[in-house]
């Protein structure tokens, strides 16, 4: 649960639990609750659909966290309503290693393409706390995000409480790459970049910057009603520029290796879980031909080999393509 301030949660329950204004979305959040029944705790959804980033790309799946109280059930709950040709015995087995589990649901009828992020309640609880074992909650939470679904009034509650920990947690990654004087914008956009640098993504440099974009006008009063909080905290102070805050503390020399460190097993983390999605992620060839093409701004064609044995054939050529992209714009 979160300990951040009362400004924070005030402004992050104000926009998560706000109406969407697209219909099929709200339709198969729908849909997903009926089929799953009891299995399901919660839909969240997040990233550059939810910003408005992708909107005008019709292959943009939908980035949804799909919370559930135990993995077996969930996927054995989609198998039965036909949303999943994958085994939920090994869906449940894989899903254990390294959470979330990446997932595709197509709902018959629907345009919405579901990329779920399944992962145990008890798991993103911790995962958006200061137990976490990785960046890969925190990372997409801080940012615009809707509860689509929750079981009930109890659970909103404290999905909530989650989504503002994960948005008061950017103060302690963050920290060290802060400049000396920042508002509210500054703060988020800083936050945002360093993020980004510090994961293993498909995106080009530059990525950072068209996200904050995107999503600037809502995410400012989300860090102003943060830095408020650590104002009232003791934590930063006013600067002498209107609306401008310091930190009361410098980062110290400690402070920054640990947080790279953090960043850097994250990584190792992220790269390990991808192994899982060829197991959990129904047509992933294809999807990350579509994200790497939409990225890139160029094709990438896969030859007759590499699509008959991607595993031992396409998966160097996705790890040069990592690299290459994640060497841009890394956080010193």
């Amino acid at each position: 649960m979160s300990s951040a301030g009362a400004a924070l949660r005030e402004a992050v329950a104000a926009r998560a639990l706000s109406p969407g204004d697209d219909l099929a979305l709200d339709e198969v959040a729908e849909r997903l609750a009926v089929a799953a029944g009891g299995t399901l705790d919660g839909l969240i959804f997040f990233g550059s659909r939810r910003t408005g980033a992708a909107r005008s790309n019709a292959f943009s799946a939908y980035d949804l966290f799909v919370i559930v109280g135990a993995y077996r059930p969930f996927y054995e709950a989609m198998s039965r309503a036909g949303l999943s040709g994958k085994g939920p015995g090994a869906l449940s087995l894989v899903s254990h290693w390294l959470p979330p589990t990446q997932y595709s649901l197509r709902l018959e009828g629907s345009p919405v393409h579901v990329k779920g992020s399944v992962i145990r309640t008890d798991t993103f609880h911790r995962e958006t706390s200061r137990r976490r074992h990785d960046h890969f909650c925190i990372g997409r939470l801080f940012q615009p995000s809707r509860i689509l679904y929750a079981r009930d009034e109890d659970t909103r509650a404290a999905l909530v409480d989650d989504l503002t920990s994960a948005h008061a947690a950017t103060w302690q990654w963050s920290r060290p790459w802060l400049p000396s004087v920042f508002d509210a914008g500054e703060y988020g956009r800083n936050a945002l970049v360093v993020s980004m640098s510090w994961e293993v993504r498909p995106e080009p440099a530059g990525r950072a910057e068209a996200l904050w974009a995107a999503q600037e006008k809502e995410q400012t009063p989300v860090f102003e009603a943060l830095l408020s909080d650590l104002a009232a905290s003791g934590e930063v102070v006013p600067a002498p520029r209107m609306r401008s805050w310091s930190a009361v503390q410098s980062v110290g020399d400690m402070e920054a290796l640990r947080l790279k460190l953090y960043f850097r097993r994250s990584m190792a983390r992220s790269t390990a879980r991808w192994l899982k999605h060829v197991v959990s992620f129904e047509g992933w060839v294809d999807y990350l031909v579509r994200k790497a093409n939409r990225h890139a701004g160029e094709p990438h064609e896969l030859s007759a080999r590499e699509r008959r044995w991607p595993l031992v054939f396409l998966w160097p050529r996705v790890f040069r393509y990592l690299r290459a992209r994640n060497r841009e714009g890394r956080a010193p």
